[in-house]
């Protein structure tokens, strides 16, 4: 008798609790859970993780790149890529540089798509973007790594700048790199804007002018640099398959740094980031960065004659930091000169189209003329 009164007990508590279970869970599944874990900006937590950026690359530099050109990428590797980063002097173990090969993978074959994964999982460069790799959507290209860009650096990968640059350019990186930190020296850290004037009063001359576009000249914010090779007068394409249908601005192109290549300082490439979906796009990615980037401030535009980077190479000259529209044997030639001479060049050669100074003092419609006054003869 009592067996069995302690097994009936023991059945209505198993009862009762298997009850309390079930009735919680109920609850828990029926109440409202709040998924976000917001900290104000007064929680000490908040501005640790804010301010505690992982080290990233200091300069990261985008290569414009089709899926089936590996020799392009390859030849890029063991040139000019392979000329920085060794950890052969304290520059380069001090100002990192990252690349990354940017390609679109949809509508790829089978066997294409095999061969990007084997050459990611051989060098781990390369930017695959979900969108089709053509022509046309080089715009969309740059949109997207800078996109993504951005993500790595909410995610807490930290850079200061993105040089954009195409498979067929080389970069003297030591050159450029030290040109960028003397950039950076001058221009990006003085306090407020009327010293950067007086600073770029006294550097401006045979290879560089510049322009800083502000609302307040009295501002201690540290400027946005956008560096290259500028034109104000481009012609608008109104044929071939550079043909812009819709344009609508000007009866130019606004200025914009020709896209052989370009540099810009992080918060621009955030900017136009985050703005991705409500900035209008056209058929040359250049073009449509400038574009995306007139209106925006606290931005110091420095146009240097040291990057050949239009469509067209003026030949090969010692003092250029960006070079385009190479040959692959070209840029085994630069790559040899400055393994064996320490210079890109064993003659220096002109051609092509004459050097300019852009005048930022007149509209752009005559910012780049090649009057005696305003061009360098080389």
């Amino acid at each position: 008798m009592l067996r069995l009164r302690l097994s009936g007990g023991l059945n209505n508590l198993c009862t009762i609790i298997f009850s309390f279970i079930l009735g919680c869970t109920f609850m828990v599944s029926i109440a409202p859970i709040n998924k976000t874990c917001k900290l104000d900006d007064t929680d000490r937590e908040h501005n640790i993780m804010k301010n505690s950026k992982f080290r990233g690359p200091d300069l990261i530099i985008i290569i414009l790149s089709a899926p089936k050109n590996v020799k392009n990428r390859q030849l890029i590797r063991d040139t000019w890529r392979k000329l920085y980063g060794n950890k052969q002097n304290n520059l380069e173990q001090t100002f990192k540089v990252k690349h990354y090969f940017v390609i679109g993978n949809l509508g790829l074959r089978a066997d294409v798509k095999r061969q990007l994964t084997d050459e990611q999982n051989a060098y781990k460069d390369l930017l695959i973007l979900p969108m089709e790799d053509h022509y046309r959507n080089l715009t969309l290209k740059v949109k997207q790594a800078f996109q993504w860009l951005s993500d790595q650096y909410d995610y807490g990968v930290n850079f200061k700048y993105v040089l954009k640059c195409d498979e067929d350019s080389f970069v003297h990186l030591k050159s450029f790199v030290d040109e960028l930190i003397e950039i950076e020296r001058l221009y990006l850290s003085p306090s407020n804007v009327q010293t950067v004037v007086k600073a770029l009063e006294d550097n401006q001359g045979k290879t560089i002018s510049a322009n800083i576009q502000v609302n307040n000249k009295s501002s201690q914010k540290q400027l946005d640099l956008y560096w290259g090779y500028f034109s104000g007068n481009g012609r608008i394409f109104t044929k071939g398959k550079w043909k812009e249908t819709d344009w609508i601005f000007a009866d130019k192109y606004l200025p914009y740094a020709v896209g052989g290549g370009y540099l810009l300082s992080k918060n621009l490439v955030i900017h136009i980031a985050k703005n991705a979906d409500n900035l209008r796009s056209f058929i040359a990615e250049d073009v449509s960065v400038g574009f995306w980037l007139a209106p925006v401030n606290n931005i110091l535009r420095i146009h240097d004659t040291r990057f050949d980077t239009a469509w067209r190479s003026r030949g090969c000259q010692n003092h250029h930091l960006v070079t385009h529209a190479l040959t692959h044997q070209n840029m085994t030639e630069l790559y040899q000169n400055l393994k064996a001479i320490g210079q890109l060049c064993l003659t220096e050669t002109k051609r092509g189209p004459r050097v300019y100074i852009y005048n930022w003092n007149v509209p752009p419609s005559q910012c780049c003329k090649t009057a005696e006054e305003n061009t360098i003869k080389l």
